[in-house]
């Protein structure tokens, strides 16, 4: 009977687990693709890239949402479970609490697993990913020359139009204006052309063609423009892109050993070495979080009498809790950053409030508590009298 007791709650709080994720994921990652379709658009990247794009960044939006959708999940199953007066039968066949919890500790056993693989390695590994491939589209010169019908600056003092494209991949009517150099402007034209992805770097071959040099230095006498006409040119697109990516990784992109211990010849990393350590018990601490919101929403159910109106302020209180607990965290994280000697704290919040509500699934009241906290320190309670 335990088995199936078991099976019955997993399921009831596996499914809008599940769904809460899915919602609450692709509104993150909406929000996170938005920012990255201006730069895909402006560097005429492909569906493709944006997909892929989106794909890295998934981690973090799963990391972010799935104790929230746990705590969502759990409340509204439970929730679910007492209208029905499922639990209250439950409780009539001699079923305890800690019973009913157990299949739900089941389910957060497993996205305590999921979160512990995003922390430390899906996560920065995406992100790091995500960063070199945004490098790359930002340093791919050759494929935002390409807009037809339209004059594109890729760098200052660079002007490019490309008519049209063929099916081929060719183009045609191309013109290419370079003023880098102060009162020295150079003029490309030619009919067609094509771009060629060479390993030194992207090229431009045009056919048929002419180049305008005008030179406002010139001798009497002399004209200052010169015109040379060609029947091929290559002209090297590569002096403008990057040559080398930036390795100074941020606090995001760092695995868990570059966190706490930074090499030597990390320059960000020993400047931020403080910073970037409160990030790494942030990572180990994120395993703590789905517990504590599952403890909230146990304490905040369980133990509740049987009420006609509903629980509609239980759940309220309890929703409160868990914002107001996350938000210390945060708080605790930013002073963490500080101050080293916080960091105890950064465990201590989700443990207490953990050691709180089971102590409330338990069946013991706030008084009950506050007397045993009395008497562990050593203060004796006040006897009041009454009056008359």
């Amino acid at each position: 009977m335990f088995i199936v007791l078991t099976r019955y709650i997993f399921r009831q709080a596996a499914g809008p687990f599940l769904m809460a994720t899915g919602v609450l994921t692709g509104i993150i990652w909406l929000t996170q693709a938005l920012k990255m379709l201006d730069v895909l658009i402006t560097q005429g990247q492909t569906l493709g890239t944006f997909f892929e794009m989106s794909l890295l960044a998934l981690p973090s939006a799963v990391n972010t949402v799935l104790p929230i959708a746990l705590f969502c999940a759990l409340l509204y199953a439970l929730n679910k479970l007492i209208s029905d007066s499922e639990l209250i039968v439950m409780f009539s066949a001699g079923i305890s609490r800690w019973a009913i919890a157990f299949p739900v500790m089941l389910l957060t056993a497993l996205t305590v697993i999921v979160v512990i693989v995003l922390n430390v390695y899906l996560m920065p590994a995406g992100m790091r990913e995500l960063r070199s491939k945004l490098f790359e589209i930002r340093g791919d010169i050759a494929t935002s020359l390409v807009r037809e019908g339209a004059f594109t600056n890729p760098v200052s003092g660079l002007t490019v139009y490309v008519r049209s494209r063929t099916p081929e991949g060719g183009i045609r009517g191309i013109l290419v204006h370079d003023e880098r150099v102060p009162g020295q402007p150079v003029t490309y034209m030619a009919e067609t052309g094509e771009l060629v992805r060479a390993p030194e770097g992207a090229r431009l071959v045009m056919y048929n063609g002419n180049i305008e040099r005008v030179s406002r230095t010139t001798q009497k006498n002399q004209s200052p423009v010169s015109l040379l006409y060609f029947d091929k040119y290559t002209y090297d697109l590569s002096q403008y892109s990057a040559a080398h990516q930036v390795t100074e990784y941020e606090a995001r992109e760092r695995y868990l050993g570059e966190l706490f211990n930074p090499a030597s010849n990390d320059f960000y990393g020993q400047q931020f070495k403080h910073r970037l350590r409160a990030e790494g018990h942030d990572r180990l601490v994120a395993a703590l979080y789905p517990i504590m919101f599952v403890m909230i929403a146990l304490a905040s159910l369980l133990p509740a009498p049987f009420n006609r109106r509903g629980y509609t302020m239980r759940i309220a209180l309890g929703a409160a809790a868990a914002v107001i607990a996350r938000v210390i965290g945060f708080g605790l994280i930013n002073f963490a950053a500080t101050q080293p000697a916080a960091i105890p704290l950064i465990y201590l919040l989700p443990l207490s409030i953990c050691g709180v509500c089971a102590a409330l699934v338990s069946g013991m009241t706030f008084e009950r508590m506050r007397r045993q906290v009395a008497s562990w320190l050593g203060i004796k309670p006040t006897i009041r009298r009454a009056r008359g």
